[in-house]
């Protein structure tokens, strides 16, 4: 009964998400037309027309997007509970995927809060380039490199050696979030693999 469930639940939080992304792809048109018409002015009544109708029209379809996402429900939810709950009893059982679940959560896990914290860096060592003489945001960077176990001079980071230095180590930190999102994702294909099995 349970697999059956799932089955059903994975396709209401796939629906769910599909619309989910409809709604943000809508959303984000609806700011693109407003952007447009705050460029317009009032001089362009003919383009601000165009405009109000587009906008009128993205409404409608946004509206309707979020009417079917209420009716889905918490579809993902759903879907992560009864994925949690399959995955309990078969790290419970003598079933041969329980353990590989047990490792699977474990590592997922540690992704958690590596990947969060990597995140942190990278953004801080942007702001940082960004602005090459703030020495708060180079302490800020150097901090979350810290925090990640990297350790870098502080006085290294500067000047156009350093900011060459900086580049390197966003650019590190770019690659590996990529790679650890990666693994984070194969990691969730193969949790439901096992569990839909």
């Amino acid at each position: 009964m349970i697999d059956e469930d799932l089955r059903t639940a994975r396709r209401r939080a796939r629906r769910w998400d599909e619309l989910d992304e409809r709604r943000r792809a809508i959303a984000d048109r609806i700011r693109k037309v407003r952007e447009a018409l705050d460029v317009v002015g009032v001089w362009d009544q003919e383009t601000m027309a165009l405009e109000e109708a587009r906008l009128r029209a993205y409404g409608r379809v946004l509206a309707s997007a979020e009417r079917e996402l209420a009716e889905v429900g918490p579809a993902r939810e759903l879907y992560e509970e009864l994925l949690a709950r399959e995955e309990r009893r078969l790290a419970e059982s003598a079933d041969p995927r329980g353990a590989e679940l047990l490792e699977i959560g474990r590592m997922l896990a540690e992704l958690d809060v590596e990947l969060p914290a990597r995140a942190r860096a990278r953004t801080a060592g942007r702001a940082a380039l960004r602005r090459p003489g703030d020495r708060e945001a180079m302490a800020g960077f150097v901090r979350q490199l810290a925090a990640l176990g990297m350790m870098v001079e502080p006085g290294s980071l500067y000047g156009a050696q350093g900011l060459k230095e900086g580049r390197s180590l966003v650019e590190r930190l770019e690659k590996r979030c990529r790679e650890l999102e990666s693994l984070r994702d194969r990691l969730r294909t193969r949790r439901e693999e096992l569990l839909l099995g």
